[in-house]
């Protein structure tokens, strides 16, 4: 693991173990991704308010306006908006479980809690924990997507056999119909090496190579000169592994049937270049968004795909014994300072950290205000000075908006 990275990945990454009622509100949803009816915004859309008096790093947090009557309407009623973005890819984590689907609690009850009043999350979930395998579930998460204009996600892959890797089946199902794309965010399982890295690549590449559902683009960089479509990976902490030996392992994948879009985890252009990667991408919700034209300038200059991240806030207080320093989402400010800065430095890609990882807080899942017993949970009210029942869809409205803008350049 890289010093520079901000926080453990042993402990955000931990093994916990989630009931999920499906909200009514997202049977129309469904009903929508079914029929492939893109939900994001209308390319005029005019931006929710910008919180009164609130400051975040990395400039101005644009204009204060009122919403629009569309971004306040439920995240599906549009059908008739464009198709979610390639360019934009969400973090999504299929690690929660219920006793009713799975036969006990997965990651809700980590860090000795007791779901599903008492979860690992500063947040709850607006319909309660649930079931990464609930079909029903896969299916709204697909429209909530949709609705924000994400069009692929990277999902977090703890190796073969893995309950992440049984999982894949059912996110597959639930994603092509909806139109959604899947990368795979490779995690460092226990006893990962870089040749298994590149051995990984062609596992999951034998499983999913022929599903419309995953997500290639035809680029080529410094790595690769292929310009046929190429599957996209994400490599997680590869300051690990011995770069001379991830360059080698990445190296015997080009020129062949496997040949994929490697994504290195990094700060620095020059990752890419050491490990035999096509680019980088950041995952730290706690980086100054300063430090994104730097990367980018970089990336450029070494012909890579970057995908700088933004992060609506962390906060990792309920799921690890020590946690890092908490950064406020100061009512949605610190999104749109992180989105600005981003589309500011005009990268190819751009990375949402995250739709779902609840336990460090980054999610833009709709969640709600709750008290169980003792605890007292946080949900969106009054981000943008949204309220009541938008509320819980505030991030998947703002980030509706944000997406258009990076869609129309800026």
């Amino acid at each position: 693991m890289n010093a520079s990275l901000p926080f453990d990945a042993s402990a955000r990454r931990l093994e916990g173990l989630g009931g999920r009622p499906i909200r009514a509100a997202l049977a129309l949803a469904l009903a929508v991704t079914v029929g492939l009816a893109a939900c994001g915004p209308a390319a005029n859309s005019t931006p929710p308010p910008t919180p009164s008096g609130s400051t975040a790093p990395g400039g101005s947090l644009g204009p204060s306006v009122a919403p629009s009557a569309a971004q306040t309407a439920s995240p599906s009623a549009d059908a008739t908006a464009a198709p979610p973005s390639e360019t934009v890819t969400a973090f999504f984590y299929m690690w929660y479980g219920t006793p009713a689907h799975d036969g006990a609690w997965r990651h809700w009850n980590q860090n000795s809690h007791l779901p599903p009043g008492d979860i690992a999350s500063q947040f709850y979930p607006e319909a309660g924990p649930y079931s990464s395998r609930d079909p029903a579930v896969l299916a709204a998460q697909m429209a909530e997507l949709r609705s924000a204009g994400i069009g692929v996600v990277a999902v977090s892959w703890w190796g073969r056999g893995s309950w992440d890797d049984q999982s894949l089946d059912a996110l597959f199902a639930a994603a092509t119909p909806a139109g959604i794309k899947i990368a795979f965010h490779l995690e460092p399982y226990t006893g990962q090496t870089a040749a298994s890295v590149a051995s990984d690549i062609r596992y999951l590449l034998g499983r999913f190579g022929a599903s419309p559902a995953l997500y290639r683009v035809s680029r080529a960089t410094s790595a690769s000169a292929s310009t046929a479509p190429r599957a996209v990976f994400y490599l997680f902490a590869p300051s690990r592994l011995p770069a001379a030996a991830l360059k080698a392992a990445l190296g015997g994948l080009r020129g062949t049937a496997d040949d994929s879009i490697v994504m290195i985890h990094s700060p620095k252009a020059a990752s890419a270049v050491h490990d035999g990667g096509d680019g980088v991408y950041t995952y730290d919700p706690l980086a100054s968004p300063d430090s994104f034209a730097a990367l980018v300038a970089g990336c450029r200059a070494d012909n890579l795909i970057c995908s700088p991240d933004v992060s609506p806030g962390f906060d990792d207080r309920q799921a690890v014994t020590n946690p890092q320093p908490t950064i406020d989402r100061q009512n949605g400010a610190r999104y749109d300072a992180m989105w600005q800065a981003a589309i500011a430095t005009a990268p190819e890609w751009i990375g949402i950290v995250s739709f779902n990882e609840w336990h460090e807080g980054t999610q833009i899942e709709p969640a709600r205000d709750y008290a169980a017993g003792a605890r007292t949970y946080t949900g969106y009210e009054g981000a943008w000075g949204v309220t009541g029942a938008a509320a819980p869809d505030a991030y998947l409205t703002r980030t509706a908006y944000w997406v258009a803008r990076f869609s129309q350049g800026g």
